[in-house]
């Protein structure tokens, strides 16, 4: 019977996720037959968000501003994982599973499809899938717990920390797919490192640095070796009923950071576009200068007010159509005038 253990890397952009997955996979062979015992060899799939999802995809998806198309291509990944995860568990041909991947076009599932054939008469043995990704939000990673539930199979999650200067240097560093500085700085001052003391599900989580030396590293490697060793010794509990307390609570709270997601994407448009608008009517350097604060200030007091429930939307539509005109009733009153007229 295999073992299933799926572990969630996560950290910003330039934190050194992506070059960590690989020495961890590269160091796994040796590692586990101290670990594991040589009868029982492991097998390891890296999912890495940035490999699957084409680069010309990202790029239309960025410049086109479609929140709704990267949910998309992000779902679609969990749900390739869940159908890989499904036929590991059943033992059975994985002909539904391939043919999910090779229909989804915005997506590249070569790495799975090859996976599932060199398991296919694997009847034992270790299985870690390892997720590489953000995973920024709490909510985003809860997702795969929920998915180890269903399955009752092993959930860890190492956080990759890197302070954020380093994280930027190695990110204008990068001659594929580099991330803008302020969506890196956006992100640092979200993210969600993992809490086990207040997230029960987040028993087995530790936090790892890139930033020191190789002998740093090869340490790193062995404490997440370790960690996936007491996950694999203790399954996620599977849900017992339809939809309990917990779930009914992060659903709730996956719900209202997509929202405010939206929000600020939407919001951000609209201040790129009242800028364009002003510097159409002025030249003076204060004004566009005094503007851009004022804009800014109005986006982060909605959000904060969403935040705290003040400022409600019922659904993706009706922020849509109300939002514009509570952003634009702000500048107005701030004495800035009407742009969209």
């Amino acid at each position: 019977m295999l073992n299933i253990c799926v572990t969630v890397l996560c950290g910003i952009p330039g934190s050194g996720k992506s070059t960590f997955a690989k020495s961890l996979i590269d160091k796994s062979t040796v590692a586990s037959q101290g670990y594991w015992g040589e009868s029982k060899s492991s097998h390891w799939l890296l999912v890495s968000y940035d490999e699957i999802i084409p680069t010309d995809v990202e790029k239309n998806i960025i410049e086109k501003e479609m929140p709704n198309a990267w949910k998309e291509c992000r779902e679609n990944i969990q749900n390739a994982v869940d159908n890989l995860v499904r036929e590991l568990k059943n033992e059975t041909e994985a002909s539904e599973t391939l043919k999910i991947g090779a229909e989804n076009k915005d997506c590249h599932f070569e790495s799975f499809q090859m996976f599932l054939q060199n398991m296919r008469h694997r009847e034992s043995g270790k299985v870690v899938i390892l997720i590489d990704d953000n995973m920024y939000y709490s909510s985003m990673r809860y997702k795969y717990y929920q998915l180890t539930r269903k399955y009752s199979i092993s959930f860890c999650q190492v956080h990759i920390d890197c302070d954020t200067e380093t994280a930027l240097i190695r990110n204008r560093e990068r001659r594929i797919r580099p991330v803008p500085d302020d969506v890196i700085l956006n992100m640092a001052a979200r993210f969600e490192v993992p809490n086990p003391d207040q997230n029960v599900w987040e028993k087995h989580s530790i936090s790892v640095t890139t930033n020191s030396s190789p002998r740093a590293l090869e340490n790193s490697v062995i404490q997440t070796m370790d960690l996936i060793t007491r996950a694999l010794s203790a399954p996620s509990k599977p849900v017992l009923n339809d939809v309990d307390q917990t779930s009914r609570g992060v659903d709730r709270q996956i719900c209202s950071e997509n929202m405010i997601h939206q929000a600020d994407l939407l919001m951000r448009k609209l201040t790129a576009e009242y800028m364009k608008e002003a510097s159409r009517n002025t030249r003076s350097k204060d004004h566009m200068r005094t503007l851009s604060t004022c804009l800014s200030d109005s986006k982060c007091d909605i959000l904060q007010k969403m935040k705290k429930g003040v400022v409600y939307f019922h659904s993706s539509e009706d922020l849509i159509s109300k939002l514009s005109d509570i952003f634009r009733d702000k500048i107005v009153v701030a004495g800035y005038g009407d742009f969209s007229h």
